[in-house]
């Protein structure tokens, strides 16, 4: 998937038309046309006000790598501490500071890394934890 793919994909995904997507990244309605298509990749400036209007991660929009929309990291280490408090309680009777915070940190980079978890992997990430002790 070409960079202007993914750029339709944002635009599809936000509800707007090209012209309108346009306006908001700085070029017409036919150059939105054409970057869409992937004959040519957008402008730089395009990318930047794309990521910074729409909340977009940057190696999304660049690279396809990672997940389109990105939170910030307080918001996923606070969601890895949650995870890592309640996952810890499941798994053991008395948990250990240490347990919690090593499932915390597997946490924490499992969502820099892909944005979200399901809770079929958190479960796996806990039980991986509860088993190394």
């Amino acid at each position: 998937m070409t960079v202007g793919q993914r750029m339709y994909e944002i635009r599809r995904d936000t509800g707007l038309n090209q012209t309108k997507f346009g306006k908001l990244v700085g070029m017409s309605q036919s150059a939105v046309g054409v970057y869409e298509s992937g004959e040519r990749d957008p402008p730089v400036s395009a990318v930047v006000r794309a990521c910074q209007t729409r909340g977009v991660d940057p190696n999304w929009l660049l690279f396809g790598s990672g997940i389109m929309y990105r939170e910030t990291q307080l918001e996923l280490l606070d969601r890895a501490m949650r995870l890592g408090k309640d996952f810890t309680m499941k798994y053991e009777v008395n948990p250990t500071r240490e347990g919690e915070i090593e499932l915390t940190k597997l946490y924490f980079q499992y969502l820099l890394e892909n944005g979200t978890i399901s809770n079929e992997m958190a479960d796996r990430l806990a039980r991986r934890v509860a088993v190394n002790e």
